[in-house]
């Protein structure tokens, strides 16, 4: 597995307003990235800085050795798709359609998707094992399956690498998982690379290969996840006490303390 990004000495502000300074890393090709973080802390705004949305203060992104500062956005777009967090209701689309607008960076201003265009979506779309939605109205399904449509619509316009902004945002219990199982095997089968931001660190723990911490800002913390999950870590970031819950398969969960301190209350009073 390559290195497909690097990211040096990355700074923004919004205004006179630091919120990232001095965030390095890089990506590698077929690997899961969570960036975890406590609301506030920049990682939306990094997302939307290595997709070339925002443009950064200072330091540099490259993808595959080229700097986006060259690239134009139709270029940028090639070479990453971005989920975005929240999203509006479209016109009554059916799903398939929703999916082929992934295929925009290729097609010229005048352009209609061709043929081939409908065969990559619903491609897209079977991969997701998603299929049967493809003659929905996008406005009309569950948020778990629009969250679905728009991957396959990511997943159109490229398979190299996708930006996850909440991906499990507003899904179910159920979905959730179903999500983000989609995704790691998207990284696994396609070696896509993904950068997800995430709230949740347990959810971390189940499907990332690498985590990384951010803080005010600042990287507190990044690495492989079995190393950089640690209760240490975890309470630098969230400003909290943390207990560790070994499970079977040696994986391991997090609660917050005073989580853990109410149910042994419940316990005792039984």
């Amino acid at each position: 597995m390559g290195v497909i990004l690097k990211c040096r000495a990355l700074g923004f502000k919004y205004g006179k307003t630091q919120i990232l300074d001095d965030v390095s890393f890089e990506i590698e090709s077929g690997l899961f990235y969570a960036i975890l973080g406590k609301n506030g802390s920049g990682k939306t705004t990094l997302l939307h800085c290595l997709n070339g949305i925002l443009q950064p203060d200072s330091g540099s992104i490259e993808i595959e050795q080229q700097n986006i500062a060259t690239m134009s956005r139709k270029q940028v777009a090639r070479q990453m798709s971005l989920v975005p967090q929240e999203h509006l209701d479209v016109f009554p689309f059916k799903v398939l359609d929703v999916v082929v607008m992934g295929r925009a960076p290729f097609l010229k201003m005048t352009q209609t998707p061709s043929a081939k265009d409908y065969r990559l979506a619903m491609e897209a779309l079977k991969i997701l094992a998603s299929e049967n939605l493809a003659n929905c109205n996008f406005n009309r399904i569950s948020g778990g399956e629009r969250q679905i449509a728009l991957l396959a619509s990511a997943l159109v316009q490229t398979s190299k690498f996708m930006l996850l902004d909440e991906p499990t945002n507003h899904l179910d219990f159920n979905n959730q998982y179903r999500l983000l199982s989609k995704i790691k095997e998207l990284c696994r089968t396609r070696k896509t690379s993904v950068i997800a931001t995430m709230h949740d660190p347990n959810m971390a723990m189940l499907y990332a290969d690498r985590v990384i911490m951010i803080k005010n800002g600042h990287i507190v913390a990044a690495g492989r996840t079995e190393e950089i999950m640690t209760t240490t870590n975890i309470n630098t970031l969230y400003e909290t006490r943390t207990i560790e819950i070994s499970t079977l398969g040696n994986k391991k969960f997090f609660l917050p303390e005073s989580a853990v301190a109410g149910l042994k209350i419940n316990d005792k009073g039984r």
